[in-house]
């Protein structure tokens, strides 16, 4: 058997779970030399018998001292940009690198062996998950019925797997898209037994199928989470982002208000600000229909605005690694593209975090960290994969796509932020100065030009209704 002679980075709970499963499966060849951890009061103490060899800087040097043939990184609670680091080091020194990575499970103390694995681009993208943060998420979930729609998609399952950790009294998942639905069933038939859930195959544009779930179920929180938002295919079929963004979110969130629900959040994007793209324009809608049901219900709705999410369905991340896989090019639109990013599992804390602070009528904005250039992470991606980029996956740059901005905003040159208790979370209103009869006779108006297939109808509406539309 081949001896691999091993560094775990971290000793936190999830570096000291990491130790007890190494100890106990010995027969895997890992033979754990030491661990390294920057927290000064760990410094010269031992682990489980095994000592603390230094600091993250001293990575590169112990790895050759040692001959370290393999390095575990056990920090789930840790930055992206500290985990961009000890990849490097572990790059340069051509070690074997793998990761415990940013789930829920583990960040309350639950590492299995098995979880470890490759190290992934979401990984050296995000933020910390605080373990401190969870018992207020507790209060607001705990014993409560949930709905959440899009409930098949990367943001939407995620919002599941972590909303039942809370003890919810029921969490309903609605979906049309079959096959998604199928497999969080399946993932929460292994894991999560003793739970109370429901699946359901609906589309949020079939009102009386909704009326159904919501009479059926009486939702107290609601998650919003369905919508088209491929900026070029939504420009090619504005009639079907109309009927998605606005349309079901009409049929959606009004039967919230209806059905007196505690509380309801529609997931938004940056590209409501400024939008250039129909799919902008159409949640920027979606936006204004949310504010105006605030002002009709006693249901607190909420608007919660971020960007690109790493690794979620349509990112452009997976593009990057099945254009690898095939030997490239790795295509970026733009040298000077620069995109927000945050996980799946952090945006989902923070949307709940929201959840927890909206009093109705707000939209709440996430800090996403600092903009990363495209072509950066397009050059990260290839390094992941095992390829040197230009030498060996070629990067080709293709020019901008139909509604595309070379920069996100996250507000109007209008709109002011201000902090609320969480570091990472401010709010704003919305500012469009149309009040509900206007919003809702433009709705009308933009409904009977989906239903005629008038796409240059509904461009020019939607400009009518939203000034801050560009269309390019």
């Amino acid at each position: 058997m081949t001896v691999r002679k091993t560094l775990i980075v971290g000793a936190g709970d999830a570096g000291r779970e990491l130790v007890v499963h190494l100890k106990k499966y010995s027969s895997l060849g890992y033979k754990l030399i030491g661990i390294i951890d920057d927290d000064l009061k760990k410094q010269g103490k031992k682990v489980s018998g095994f000592p603390i060899l230094g600091k993250i800087q001293q990575l590169e040097e112990l790895i050759k001292e040692f001959d370290i043939n393999v390095v575990f990184i056990a920090i789930p609670s840790a930055q992206g940009a500290i985990i961009r680091s000890i990849i490097q080091k572990c790059q340069k020194a051509k070690v074997i690198f793998r990761i415990i990575p940013r789930t829920m499970d583990i960040i309350q103390g639950h590492v299995p062996f098995e979880a470890v694995r490759e190290v992934l681009p979401e990984d050296i993208l995000g933020r910390s998950i605080l373990k401190s943060e969870q018992e207020q998420l507790k209060k607001l979930l705990c014993g409560k019925r949930v709905l959440v729609s899009g409930a098949a998609g990367s943001i939407g399952s995620e919002l599941c797997r972590q909303v039942i950790l809370f003890n919810p009294a029921n969490l309903v998942m609605v979906d049309w898209w079959e096959n998604g639905l199928f497999d969080i069933g399946q993932e929460f038939i292994k894991h999560k037994k003793d739970r109370d859930y429901e699946i359901i195959i609906g589309n949020i544009q079939d009102r009386k199928k909704m009326e159904w779930v919501y009479k059926t179920y009486r939702p107290e929180i609601v998650f919003h989470t369905a919508a088209f938002k491929h900026v070029p295919l939504m420009e090619a079929h504005p009639e079907e982002a109309v009927k998605n963004n606005i349309f079901g979110t009409k049929n959606f969130a009004g039967l919230a208000g209806e059905y007196g629900v505690e509380k309801f959040i529609m997931i938004s994007t940056d590209k409501a600000v400024n939008p250039s793209s129909v799919m902008g324009a159409t949640k920027a809608f979606a936006e204004l229909l949310v504010r105006y049901f605030n002002s009709l219900y006693s249901t607190k709705y909420t608007s919660v605005r971020f960007g690109n999410v790493a690794g979620s369905n349509g990112s452009v991340i997976p593009l990057f690694q099945k254009q690898i896989a095939v030997g490239g090019p790795v295509t970026v639109t733009h040298p000077g593209m620069t995109r927000y990013f945050m996980t799946i599992p952090e945006a989902v804390q923070l949307i709940l975090q929201a959840t927890r602070l909206g009093k109705g009528g707000e939209i709440f904005i996430l800090d996403m960290g600092e903009p990363i250039k495209i072509m950066e992470l397009a050059k990260m991606v290839i390094r992941l994969a095992g390829f040197e980029p230009e030498t060996e996956i070629p990067i080709k740059i293709i020019g901008k796509r139909p509604g595309e901005k070379i920069f996100e905003e996250v507000l109007t040159k209008d709109e002011k932020k201000r902090r609320t208790e969480h570091d990472l979370i401010y709010v704003t209103k919305n500012i469009i100065k149309k009040n509900g009869k206007e919003i809702m006779e433009s709705y009308e108006r933009i409904i009977k030009m989906m239903e005629m297939h008038n796409r240059k109808g509904i461009i020019q509406e939607l400009l009518l209704i939203l000034p801050t539309y560009r269309k390019k």
